[in-house]
């Protein structure tokens, strides 16, 4: 098996003088699989954090005191304060983080964690689990309590399920700490814990509940077939989301160094359908708006038992999240990867409830932030959309975090002018290959969800419905209608409009541990002018053939009235018979006009302004 590693280039180099003999340089590996048999069951995946610089600080020691200096508040760069201050932390929601190994509870910021049982996992502590864990919902405790502790959904429940069956014996050409083991794609010990979160429940201080939000910072196979997200795999955790749809799934889309650009960089379970696959941007001065550079982007490839194999033909990264200068928990005890400490520096101390490690980077970072700011979104749901439990449809979830990402530097969906010259666009890819919909804006997140439209009576199917120019529905759409969304208010020219559908590639779980395909329709999004409540002219449209997400961001062309309007295409294929039609989740976000006393106020406001300047 050939092993490749990465060493940062200047550990330590970040700290002052003093601080940096403390400083331990680790080998790391890059986000690979390999499947030793094609008939065995067992395979080797990796955890996706990437190289790194250690600097174990422990609380109140004298190393640090409260907050790491030179670090970013992630929380607050990505707008999770507009949460916090209306009193959403994440009470409502339950977590789940399933990977190698758990989560150390014994982490003065994670003692409120909870395991999910086992069966044929080796079931032991992690570093890199712990790691993910303080990232998703890490609380203020121990000696030194402070905001550095806290992860994007502090009060959510949070239980770790852990897969691996055993870590790779340690050798030369290993670490002493490992990211490597071993799963079973066809065995109790990987399903398990997802069956728990995904339906019968992990344990949470109410009794057994769902997960809402479900992560995983790990990655396997890049054959053929993983990369086309028709792996055992990905399909089977595909179909447990369709058979529980109201748990939205985070996956690490994956490093690969030198480069992370495609295509066919994301392995599974990240190239599945109907998760939300994240990517890492860097730090760019703390902007945090480009890709970073190990972070794996598409196309990937596509199959299905009907059409077979079409290459490059699929956009599988969702939204993309900080992936870079984390400080985060810290677990060394000889467990999950973890060599004897005689062994060398390498695998650094044994540690303690208030060690903490400092500039981590990977995709195995930028899941679970996105995995924590979805678990604030769904307390909110809880609070305030109690009685609209589409809400809480992972779909729907998905469209609102993805309609209202920021949109990073060089952002690319594909889209041209649209032939008519009407002003609109056309895309046929709908998302950009390395940063999906754009960095995850919570501030934005909050209206998405909460203002507007909140849903649209019924599932709406060949109806027309008058929205607000924000909003979301749960609907249902079938062949021979649209479903169209006339928008109430006016849209102001040049202002930004922009749109998210997504719906499900539809599985089935058979044998526990196995899956079939059944059925996969054609959805286009598309936004037309409107008279009086009828359709005039297309503007724009997102018309990809193999993706479940359609998307579309661009400058309304003209002031006036618009209708949004989802139509059901066809079967990509269907093995089953199933009626054509298919339920979807839509978002939407539009600038209307201002009113005419609204107008008239702000032109003389901006007048008095003007006159102001003049005087001085």
């Amino acid at each position: 098996m050939k092993r490749k590693t990465w060493r940062d280039a200047i550990p330590g180099a970040h700290l002052a003088p003093a601080n940096r003999s403390i400083a331990k340089s680790f080998l790391s590996f890059a986000a690979i699989a390999i499947i030793f048999a094609c008939s065995s069951a067992t395979t080797a995946a990796f955890g996706d954090d990437l190289a790194y610089s250690d600097l174990y600080l422990q609380a109140g020691s004298g190393h640090v005191q409260g907050s790491f200096v030179g670090t970013y508040n992630m929380n607050t760069l990505l707008g999770a304060d507009r949460f916090y201050n209306a009193g959403y932390s994440g009470t409502n929601a339950v977590m789940a983080n399933i990977e190698a190994g758990y989560i150390w509870n014994g982490h003065e910021t994670l003692t409120h964690v909870t395991q999910i049982p086992t069966s044929g996992a080796s079931g032991e502590f992690d570093r890199h689990a712990t790691w993910v864990g303080m990232v998703l919902g890490g609380r203020q405790g121990g000696s030194n309590p402070g905001p550095y502790q806290q992860g994007m959904a502090p009060n959510a429940q949070l239980a770790s399920g852990a897969i691996a069956t055993s870590w790779p014996a340690s050798d030369s050409s290993f670490p002493r700490y490992t990211t490597a083991f071993y799963v079973d794609y066809y065995g109790n010990s990987t399903y398990g814990p997802y069956r728990a979160a995904f339906s019968t429940g992990v344990p949470t201080n109410t009794g057994l509940r769902r997960a809402d939000v479900v992560n995983s910072s790990w990655v396997g196979g890049t054959g053929a077939s993983e990369l086309a997200g028709v792996d055992n795999l990905s399909g089977t955790l595909d179909a447990m989301i369709c058979e529980n749809p109201r748990t939205l799934f985070t996956v690490a889309a994956g490093n690969t160094v030198p480069s992370g650009v495609g295509p066919n960089r994301v392995p599974t379970p990240g190239s599945g359908y109907n998760n939300l696959t994240v990517a890492a941007l860097g730090a760019n001065g703390g902007a945090f708006d480009l890709p970073s550079y190990f972070t794996n982007g598409g196309p990937n490839d596509y199959d299905d038992p009907v059409n077979g194999f079409v290459s490059e033909a699929r956009q599988v990264v969702d939204i993309a999240a900080p992936g870079e200068n984390f400080a985060t928990a810290y677990y060394g005890g000889q467990s999950g990867g973890n060599g004897p400490l005689v062994y060398g520096a390498a695998n650094g101390p044994a540690g303690g409830p208030d060690y903490y490690t400092r500039n981590v980077n990977g995709t195995s970072f930028a899941a679970p932030t996105v995995a924590g700011g979805a678990a604030l979104l769904y307390d909110a749901a809880y609070a305030v959309l109690g009685s609209t439990p589409d809400a809480r449809d992972s779909r729907v979830m998905k469209a609102v975090l993805m309609n209202s990402a920021a949109k990073t530097q060089g952002w690319d969906n594909g889209q041209t002018a649209n032939p008519n010259g009407l002003g609109g666009v056309v895309t046929t890819r709908g998302l950009d290959d390395r940063v999906g919909a754009g960095r995850m804006d919570l501030n934005r997140a909050y209206d998405q969800l909460l203002s507007g439209t909140t849903d649209v009576a019924g599932l709406a199917q060949g109806a027309l419905g008058t929205v607000a120019p924000i909003g979301w529905d749960f609907g249902q759409v079938g062949q021979g209608v649209t479903n169209d969304y006339l928008i109430a208010s006016p849209l102001a020219a040049g202002s930004t409009f922009t749109a998210t559908l997504t719906w499900f590639r539809n599985r089935v779980t058979f044998g526990y541990a196995t899956f079939n395909d059944a059925s996969f329709d054609n959805l286009d999004l598309e936004l037309w002018s409107s008279l009086g409540g009828v359709a005039q002219n297309l503007i724009s449209t997102s018309n990809s053939r193999y993706n479940n997400t359609e998307h579309f961001n661009f400058a309304i062309p003209t002031t006036g009235q618009y209708m949004l309007r989802v139509r059901w295409t066809g079967e990509v294929f269907d093995l089953v018979g199933s009626a054509n039609l298919d339920k979807y989740g839509l978002a939407w976000a539009g600038v209307m006009v201002p009113e005419p006393t609204a107008l008239v106020l702000a032109l003389m406001a901006a007048a008095m302004f003007g006159s102001a300047r003049r005087r001085v």
